[in-house]
């Protein structure tokens, strides 16, 4: 198989990163902290559109095969993490894309696709 073939069984995993986290991030509030405290109780969102977003959420935060990140890296990120947002606050910046995955949305993704993919 050529590393350039496109022939992946799901259509979605070609869908660009941007967007997956775009519709992630469109997700109200409160439907979001409802998939992780879901994915603390090892369930899908009742809800299938949902739970597809937020799978494909993770496997841009998490892709396949990628190594889980370690403690150090962890504690680099979440450092960095606050640093920008105390950046953000003193320069008064407004993002227009949705922001990057930090540490803990690594932790919540690797709930979400310990469940596996949720059944169509």
């Amino acid at each position: 198989m050529d590393s350039g073939d496109t022939t992946d069984s799901d259509p979605l995993s070609r869908e660009d990163p941007m967007a997956t986290l775009r519709s992630w991030w469109r997700l109200p509030g409160p439907v979001r902290a409802e998939v992780r405290r879901l994915s603390l109780e090892r369930r899908h969102h009742p809800d299938e559109e949902i739970a597809w977003t937020a799978w494909r959420w993770a496997q841009v935060v998490l892709p396949p095969g990628a190594p889980e990140p370690g403690r150090a890296r962890n504690i680099l990120s979440a450092l960095g993490f606050w640093t920008e947002i105390v950046v953000d606050l003193v320069t008064g910046a407004q993002p227009t894309d949705p922001p990057a995955p930090h540490w803990l949305d690594r932790r919540r993704a690797r709930r979400i696709l310990r469940l596996g993919p949720p059944v169509r």
